[in-house]
C-alpha cells in the first residue's frame, strides 16, 4: 500500500547547511548547525545530532539558494526518528511563523527548479527514444 503525502506544498531535496535554536524559557541559546535535507514552502526536514521533542518549537535560519538574506522561521517539530546506526535525527519542521512573501517566494522557487528537471527529463527520455528507434 503506498504512503500518501499529505504536504501542502512540494518540497526540494537540497542538501545544504541550516541553523535552529529550540525556544524555551531557560534563557537564550545559541544556534546549532543542521543540514536541510529538504525544504517546501511549509517547512522543512532537518538532520541533526540532538534529539527535538515532539511539538517543540525551533527558530530557523536558513540560507536558501536565490534568496539574498537569510530566511528565518519559526517551527514547530512534527515528526522525527533516528537515522539507523547513527547518533543523527531527520526531523520534520512545520512553519507556524514565516513571512508570507518569503512562504511564496521559496514555493516559486521550488516550482521553477522542478520544472526545469522535468523538462530536462522529458528532453533526455525523447533523445533516448530517438537513439532506439535510429539502432533498429
Amino acid at each position: 500500500m503506498q504512503k500518501k503525502d499529505r504536504r501542502q506544498f512540494i518540497r526540494l531535496e537540497v542538501y545544504h547547511l541550516a541553523k535552529y535554536k529550540p525556544v524555551s524559557d531557560k534563557g537564550e541559546p545559541s544556534y546549532v548547525l543542521a543540514t536541510a535535507k529538504d525544504i517546501g514552502a511549509g517547512g522543512l526536514c532537518l538532520i541533526t545530532e540532538e534529539f527535538l521533542p515532539l511539538s517543540s518549537l525551533v527558530q530557523l535560519k536558513i540560507n536558501f539558494p536565490g534568496i539574498s538574506t537569510s530566511i528565518f522561521a519559526l517551527a514547530k517539530i512534527v515528526w522525527i526518528k533516528q537515522i539507523k546506526k547513527t547518533r543523527r535525527y531527520e526531523i520534520g519542521a512545520q512553519f507556524v511563523e514565516i513571512d508570507e512573501s518569503i512562504r511564496k517566494d521559496i514555493d516559486g522557487r521550488i516550482k521553477f527548479v522542478r520544472s526545469k528537471v522535468e523538462k530536462k527529463s522529458g528532453l533526455l527520455k525523447f533523445i533516448q527514444y530517438l537513439e532506439r528507434r535510429t539502432k533498429k
